[in-house]
């Protein structure tokens, strides 16, 4: 049974999953904008996608900027990401650089979750999760497959050795060919919740297959959800007013 992480009062792993609008800016004034029409929308959780910021000297003004991107929106807790070009990104510095970038976002006190791309390298980014948790943020240890959905083997084990990476969240994002993929995505997902960890697991299946993931992750087990005010940062997502009033149906009727 999954234990409900609390971030800055929002509970993941209980109840309805919880919207998370992705900011994609590409300038500072572009990133500001965003998030406050993401709090304005409604979102429960804010992330700012760094990679898609055309800044030169990133670390140079990451902090700075994570002040001001926080204090947009105070009250939203914020999950910070660098999503590389092997996962589907546009990240194309090096690993020196991502460790460094998200020990400077950890610094900064104004992050309050940051995703790790646990399996690029499991020894160095395990190293990484436990120091940026030493620091005070919550970690989400996360996987993306933008070219297909593995067979269920691959992604209980996958599933598995997220979870092996002390982090506080787990997330599987997959490219479905047709729903039937969608569909085993979600069968491993209840799996790995019933049977693997109690801590919360994030998990969608991407593209116009995958819509009904980003919808029923109350029956399978996922416990967030990602929704758009403008640009998508994946396939497949769906307005932030539209997917709420989907969850909301869902939940009544459960």
């Amino acid at each position: 049974m999954t234990k409900p992480l609390y971030v800055r009062g929002t509970a993941l792993g209980t109840g309805m999953p919880k919207i998370c609008v992705p900011v994609t800016g590409e300038t500072k004034d572009d990133i500001l904008a965003q998030v406050k029409n993401a709090a304005d929308a409604g979102a429960e959780l804010i992330e700012w996608r760094m990679d898609f910021w055309k800044e030169e000297s990133p670390k140079k003004y990451l902090e700075e900027t994570l002040y001001a991107v926080s204090g947009a929106a105070p009250d939203i807790p914020l999950i910070f990401t660098i999503r590389t070009d092997r996962e589907g990104g546009n990240f194309r510095y090096s690993a020196r650089d991502y460790i460094a970038l998200n020990e400077t976002a950890a610094e900064s006190g104004r992050a309050d979750l940051i995703d790790i791309e646990y399996l690029q390298d499991p020894e160095e980014m395990g190293a990484l999760i436990e120091k940026l948790q030493g620091l005070g943020v919550k970690v989400i240890a996360s996987n993306h497959d933008f070219e297909k959905t593995a067979e269920n083997d691959e992604l209980l084990e996958k599933f598995s050795r997220l979870g092996e990476s002390g982090a506080d969240v787990l997330k599987m994002a997959v490219m479905p060919h047709d729903t039937s993929d969608t569909e085993r995505l979600m069968a491993c997902t209840r799996q790995t919740v019933d049977e693997v960890t109690d801590k919360p697991v994030i998990a969608m299946a991407m593209g116009k297959d995958g819509t009904v993931s980003r919808i029923e992750g109350e029956n399978f087990g996922s416990c967030v959800t990602f929704g758009t005010i403008g640009n998508a940062s994946a396939p497949g997502q769906l307005p932030i007013g539209e997917l709420r009033e989907l969850l909301e149906e869902l939940h009544r009727k459960k």
